[in-house]
């Protein structure tokens, strides 16, 4: 049974026109999966289409012979909620509990790829894998041949995540912090010059009085002259009739003549107060006529109200905006040069802030390497025992740090795994003096210890058998069924001594069937598990 927190697993393989697969699925369990069978039966096919799943390229030889394409599909069930957010993150959300991959390969040598029925991209398929899976054969060790991978497994010993996450939160706030200091610097003498642009534009501006209270009063202004000029001749055509001219006498004076003759006898009181009234009120009209001819059409100010206007309107159009625009575009001028002005400020003030998280960040470096020194030689004692029982005998693996002047993403360590194979010959990196068998037996040493602590759901082994037999096989065999109580185990062997620890035996056989197209070779999968397992087991010797 897998332990609590146990995050996914793979639950069939279907193989369609895969190479001489013709339509088979394939069903594994939740922990130690035993792949066996002949040489050449098939069984590193099953490899081959894993491997696709997980963001491989494809070789359109692995279509069957006479199809047009060939299919790969792999169900995998999650229940963990960490990696299902993960699947919604990047937009292939699962239905349910199920994740599912497919490949299809055409004759063509194009491919498609789906993720959780949406069509994606072979990187999509390739950091999934990297994240959740590890395969292990001769050319699958790179994982542990990485540096990064290598502190990775380092700090899950130390149980390090939480203040890894730490640093790393504050490591990022420092390169972004020292990068916008460097984008400061290295902008201040642009700034100096951009500078006497903004104060020109800003010159301008205040220059204009740029507001909507002062162009509607220079507009006021405008329609006040125009209407003084446009109403003249009517003002003094008024005054003519009421005040009189060189060929009228006017209406006043008439008036003024009418009164002197009229007396009680022509008129009674009221019509004589009502020609009086009359008179009152033409006179205070005409009186109000003169005033108006007082007002003088002002030609300075008319031309100067225009040419403002004009100036405002040659702006509008320079920013290609409208009288609110402008007014936006002074208070921005306004903002960037009081930033530009304030730059030496800005620039020490960031100074500060990226020594202070320079200075946070070596702090918690220094935590993180400290731990890292205390648990390396544990790590290494329990590394060195481990693959001493994987018929690698007198063998050696040491982890050494150092610390480094310059912070990166996981500190100040660095890390170099080495093993010394051959006592006395010194100690090399494990990359320049391990066969692929060798590389896959320390993986496994390192699973074994690691099991439980990191974040890998599945692992797929091949050749971890090659060169190993009798009591190192067996021990391989625990090995591999330890990994298996906390992560999904699948694995290619030849040995009975192996396959015997598996909950599950995949056996891959060939056979010859005939058809319309005459005989067609196939390889067939037959699943045992339970007491049947042991029964089989015994009959593996031949299985080579």
């Amino acid at each position: 049974m897998q332990p609590d927190g146990f995050g996914l697993n793979i639950q069939q393989l279907l193989l369609k026109n895969f190479a001489t697969f013709d339509d088979q699925t394939i069903k594994f369990n939740d922990n130690f999966n035993a792949i066996v069978g002949e040489t050449g039966s098939g069984k590193s096919l099953i490899l081959d289409a894993l491997q696709l799943i997980l963001g491989h390229r494809a070789d359109k030889k692995l279509i069957r012979k006479d199809c047009d394409f060939a299919i790969v599909e792999a169900s995998f069930i999650c229940e963990d909620t960490h990696i299902k957010n993960y699947f919604h993150d990047i937009g292939h959300p699962p239905e349910s509990s199920e994740i599912v991959i497919k490949r299809i390969l055409y004759k063509s040598g194009k491919t498609k790829s789906f993720l959780n029925h949406i069509s994606c991209s072979l990187g999509t398929l390739t950091e999934f894998s990297r994240k959740y899976i590890d395969l292990v054969g001769q050319f699958e060790n790179q994982k542990l041949l990485s540096e990064d991978y290598q502190i990775q497994l380092l700090d899950h010993f130390c149980a390090n995540q939480s203040l890894l996450i730490e640093y790393q939160k504050t490591f990022k706030q420092y390169l972004d912090e020292k990068a916008s200091l460097e984008q400061l610097i290295n902008n201040e003498a642009e700034m100096a010059q951009k500078l006497d642009y903004i104060n020109f534009q800003i010159q301008e501006l205040e220059r204009h009085k740029i507001s909507h209270e002062h162009e509607e009063k220079l507009l006021e202004k405008k329609r006040l002259l125009l209407n003084i000029e446009e109403n003249k001749t009517a003002i003094f055509q008024l005054n003519a009739l009421f005040d009189g001219d060189n060929n009228d006498k006017g209406l006043l004076p008439t008036l003024n003549n009418i009164e002197n003759h009229l007396s009680p006898r022509l008129l009674d009181e009221e019509a004589l107060n009502q020609f009086f009234h009359a008179k009152e009120i033409l006179t205070d009209l005409n009186y109000k006529i003169n005033s108006s001819l007082e007002i003088e059409f002002d030609e300075d100010e008319f031309e100067s109200i225009i040419d403002e206007l004009d100036h405002i309107q040659k702006l509008k159009r320079k920013f290609n905006t409208d009288t609110q625009g402008l007014i936006d575009i002074y208070q921005k001028f306004l903002s960037e040069k009081d930033q530009i002005e304030n730059i030496n400020h800005n620039i020490t003030s960031k100074r500060n802030i990226v020594t202070q998280l320079k200075n946070e960040a070596q702090n918690l470096a220094s935590k993180l390497h400290q731990k890292r020194q205390k648990y390396a030689v544990e790590l290494s004692n329990l590394l060195t025992k481990e693959i001493r029982k994987l018929r690698m005998k007198g063998a050696t693996a040491k982890i050494n740090l150092k610390e480094l002047n310059e912070l990166n993403k996981n500190g100040h360590t660095h890390i170099s795994f080495v093993a010394e194979t051959n006592p006395g010959e010194g100690f090399f990196k494990v990359k320049d003096i391990a066969s692929g068998g060798e590389l896959s037996r320390i993986l496994l040493a390192v699973r074994t210890i690691l099991s439980s602590k990191d974040s890998i759901s599945i692992f797929l082994f091949d050749e971890i058998d090659t060169g190993i037999g009798g009591e190192t096989a067996l021990t391989v065999g625990k090995s591999l069924l330890k990994v298996s109580h906390s992560s999904q185990v699948i694995a290619i062997t030849h040995l009975p001594q192996i396959a015997n620890f598996a909950q599950k035996l995949i056996t891959v056989s060939k056979d010859v069937i005939n058809s319309e197209k005459g005989d067609r070779t196939v390889s067939l999968v037959k699943e045992i598990s339970g007491s049947d397992v042991e029964t089989f087991v015994k009959k593996m010797a031949p299985l080579n």
